[in-house]
């Protein structure tokens, strides 16, 4: 190996080893932040043995971690290790130290590795369940219960420290001790400093913990007499847990996932209620055992909705609650959200939409979300001549294409073309072609013309590929094309909503991409149209490393790369970006890290690009508005956010080619002090990359510029 890269990579251990402990203690909280694993490691080091017996344990379960191979990603983010840092710590509390007690521990904190490695491989692969704290109840109770069998010794009750106590409000004072609780200290100083974590980590997070805490009081209320201090702290404990992971982790912020915190509070106070006698007979605590149950059978018990909806779950990368609801509505903004499947226009060319949703003559009722397309001439007429005949009309014999990708579930044909005027309202679809695109989700193309169709039954299509020309057979006066959405595979089946994605318009400024359009009756769409040589500016050039510098500041240094899921990232040491190059669009979906990476900005500047040939094309797309906020105001966003309607600040794109590339401006619809975009943006591209940002926001100014290209070294 190569002496000068010794520093490198000790750096590079070096950070996974911090890494790997931050985030252990981070994961209690569902956070992956540096700072909040460090101010969680404080929380425990008010007791220093808690300090020691807590750090110990991560490391143990990390060696283990790496001896036996399990990957190192996985490792690094915590999830061996907030396990094991429970069990040292619940270890230290219920057991007198001594030599044979920690070399007990020692293998418990073993076991509960292998344990999370097979409870978070078979409910994550088979249920799409998270583990959560499954391994250390199971470990911990094993061990409560062989702990007269081997000889150790239960610890003995130690009194709270009398000087932290009741200087508080009384609610104030079970709220924090409760939080105290999870690292068992239950001192309002220690609970104070993982709510510190917790509130750096996620305002939404922490609305969301006293919402539990208030659900939890509530019952607290009604218990006949004083409530067990002990009891009140674990309904607490797990009670509020509950409420953040469903409002704010595993569902998407908003008014629904609180409602659902309720319910889920309310069920782990049930849960605890219940289960307290029976462990009591067995001799054992409740601990977090309520918080678990409560998750996962709320969890999957939404897992088996129809409908995806009112809670939404996170089905992308998770991060903090802000970041999951900002990333989800700018998704629905940018991209639409009813189908997974993107549905694009079934023809070439532009047509005109001559009936669309709610149609006056015969999308109505259960079939009102249908549309139908026709061919318009130069001179605004659908037809030729007198139009007495099939093929006077421009649509007529043109080619129908599949939506999207998918198989051929049903297929018409035979029935001959109507004459013009006539109809037959027997078969009232004619020749069709219905496709099957995903679970509940199948597109059918109507009144083609007998004779064309080009696919059998059980076909796999793909996106574009031509199934049939237009014809005017069924219930089709003039030739036309019907295209409609089902969630069944029967013919005449209720419609569903419809949404076309990435088709162009003619507007008075020029031509426009809708990312996602419901067209309406007269207008004229097109699918996009790409072009190769912008496509290839932005080809993602793996393995290699540039810097991205700003007047004044340190440049930071960026690797093309793939992450383990297959997918295209921009990384450096302070941030990822996540991105796609398809066929026709250059598409950055999110920056996770540090928000002053330039990857931020390279994110609000480049964030959906159309490889379009046609000049003059405009786009919009969103970015969130908290990144163009101050400090007080984004904090005070934070917390309103979930009942908010915004889903981002709309930006208006533009590209223009130049001799060397490309350049895209962008301009924000929303208007800043004397009447000047909120935000403008402004990138060049050239066969190389990405040049020069240029990014302006509430009239601060910045500018980045890119460095020559860092040569890998050899290994």
């Amino acid at each position: 190996m190569d002496l000068s890269q010794e520093p490198t990579l000790l750096r590079e251990r070096l950070a996974f080893a911090v890494d790997t402990v931050t985030q252990s203690y981070a994961q209690i909280l569902f956070a992956r932040s540096r700072i909040v694993g460090l101010i969680l490691i404080l929380a425990t080091a008010l007791m220093p043995m808690h300090l020691v017996v807590g750090l110990a344990a991560v490391a143990l379960s990390t060696g283990i971690a790496l001896g036996i191979g399990l990957r190192p990603d996985l490792i690094r983010s915590g999830l061996f290790g907030y396990n094991a840092l429970l069990l040292g710590l619940a270890g230290f509390h219920f057991f007198q130290p001594s030599v044979w007690m920690f070399s007990v521990l020692a293998l418990a904190v073993a076991i509960s590795v292998v344990l999370t490695a097979a409870v978070h491989s078979a409910l994550g692969n088979t249920f799409g369940l998270p583990a959560l704290t499954i391994p250390f109840l199971v470990v911990v109770y094993g061990l409560l219960g062989a702990a007269p069998g081997l000889g150790i010794k239960f610890a003995l009750t130690l009194p709270p420290l009398p000087v932290l106590e009741h200087t508080l409000p009384v609610l104030l004072e079970d709220y924090l001790s409760a939080f105290g609780a999870l690292f068992f200290d239950p001192r309002p100083l220690t609970g104070a400093l993982v709510i510190a974590a917790l509130t750096l980590n996620s305002r939404i997070g922490l609305s969301l913990t006293v919402l539990g805490f208030v659900v939890v009081q509530g019952f607290i209320g009604y218990m006949p007499g004083s409530a067990d201090p002990n009891l009140a702290s674990v309904l607490t404990y797990n009670g509020v847990l509950v409420a953040y992971g469903l409002g704010g982790i595993f569902f998407v912020p908003g008014r629904a996932a609180f409602f659902f915190a309720i319910i889920g509070a309310a069920s782990a106070v049930m849960i605890t209620l219940g289960l307290r006698w029976v462990l009591k007979i067995l001799g054992l605590p409740v601990l977090i055992l309520p918080f678990n149950l409560a998750m996962i059978m709320l969890l999957y018990a939404m897992r088996q909705r129809i409908r995806d909806l009112h809670p939404k779950s996170v089905d992308f990368i998770s991060g903090t609650p802000e970041q999951n609801l900002i990333y989800y509505r700018t998704r629905i903004a940018r991209f639409g959200a009813r189908y997974l499947v993107k549905i694009r226009a079934p023809f070439l060319g532009r047509w005109i939409c001559t009936q669309g949703e709610d149609g006056e003559i015969t999308h109505k009722g259960l079939w009102r979300h249908a549309l139908d397309f026709e061919v318009e001439g130069f001179d605004g007429r659908l037809y030729s001549g007198e139009g007495t005949r099939a093929e006077d009309y421009y649509c007529y014999r043109l080619p129908v294409l599949s939506p999207a990708p998918g198989t051929v579930a049903r297929v018409i044909d035979g029935l001959p073309d109507n004459e013009i005027g006539q109809v037959n309202l027997k078969d009232n679809w004619g020749n069709l072609v219905l496709i099957y695109h995903g679970p509940g989700l199948y597109s059918l193309l109507a009144h083609l013309s007998t004779g064309t169709i080009r696919v059998v039954e059980g076909q796999i299509v793909r996106e574009g590929e031509e199934l049939a020309r237009c014809g005017c057979s069924g219930r089709a006066p003039t030739p036309h094309l019907h295209f409609q959405l089902q969630a069944t595979p029967r013919i005449g089946a209720p419609t569903l909503p419809m949404e076309l994605h990435d088709v162009v318009t003619r507007e008075e400024d020029g031509p426009h991409l809708h990312t996602s359009l419901v067209p309406i009756k007269g207008q004229v769409i097109r699918n996009l149209e790409p072009r190769l040589e912008i496509a290839r500016l932005f080809e993602p050039k793996l393995g290699q490393r540039f810097t991205l510098r700003a007047e004044g500041e340190p440049p930071e240094e960026i690797e093309a790369d793939i992450d383990l899921l297959g997918g295209l990232t921009l990384r450096s040491k302070r941030a990822t970006l996540f991105y796609d190059h398809q066929p026709s669009h250059f598409t950055i979906y999110d920056t996770l890290g540090d928000p002053r990476s330039h990857l931020r900005a390279v994110q609000m500047s480049l964030g959906r690009v159309p490889f379009e040939g046609e000049s003059g094309l405009k786009w919009r797309d969103y970015i969130p508005l908290q990144r163009t906020l101050g400090k007080l105001q984004g904090i005070l966003f934070d917390f309103a956010s979930p009942f908010l309607h915004r889903r981002g600040l709309e930006m208006i794109h533009h590209a223009e080619m130049t001799a060397d590339g490309l350049i895209i401006t962008g301009v924000s619809s929303r208007k800043g002090k004397g009447d000047t975009p909120l935000v403008r943006t402004k990138a060049r591209m050239t066969s190389e990359g990405l040049q020069e940002i240029e990014l302006q926001i509430r009239g601060k100014a910045q500018r980045l510029t890119r460095g020559a290209v860092i040569p890998t070294a050899n290994p």
